[in-house]
């Protein structure tokens, strides 16, 4: 991540688990076999804004355990450990990824968000600290 992404420090990794293990949440929830049901059913374009959601979701959650965890274990994320995880967020959105692979951005393409739209999620559950403020399919807004 450091050298291919541009996303040192330990808590850029931790974000990464946290993302990871938010897809496993969501898997528990039930939430990735119907959201995979209905990307079935629709169009591909239809398909990768669902991706999108369940994506930013992830991002969400990770934030939610990244709160959580400070007050669980009883320890303190600094400034610079948030800095890093928003940093990471930044550097795998698809509008970043694909302007660095081939120059253009193509959002209809897109199937895990933009980098302003990962940190925002992310921000969003680590100030929440709550599973609800993830509703990324219920939102009008990403």
């Amino acid at each position: 991540m450091t050298q291919r992404l541009g996303a040192p420090g330990q808590f850029a990794h931790a974000y990464v688990i946290g993302h990871e293990v938010g897809h496993h949440v969501q898997n528990l929830l039930g939430t990735l076999d119907k959201v995979n049901a209905q990307r079935e059913r629709g169009s591909q374009t239809q398909s990768n804004a669902l991706s999108v959601r369940l994506e930013l979701q992830a991002d969400c959650f990770a934030g939610v355990w990244a709160n959580r965890s400070q007050q669980e274990q009883g320890w303190r994320l600094e400034s610079g450990d948030i800095a890093s995880a928003l940093n990471a967020a930044s550097q795998i959105g698809d509008d970043t990824l694909q302007r660095r692979a081939r120059g253009t951005v193509v959002p209809d393409t897109f199937t895990h968000g933009t980098s302003a739209q990962r940190v925002a999620w992310f921000k969003r559950g680590f100030q929440s600290g709550q599973t609800d403020a993830c509703d990324t399919f219920g939102a009008q807004q990403l």
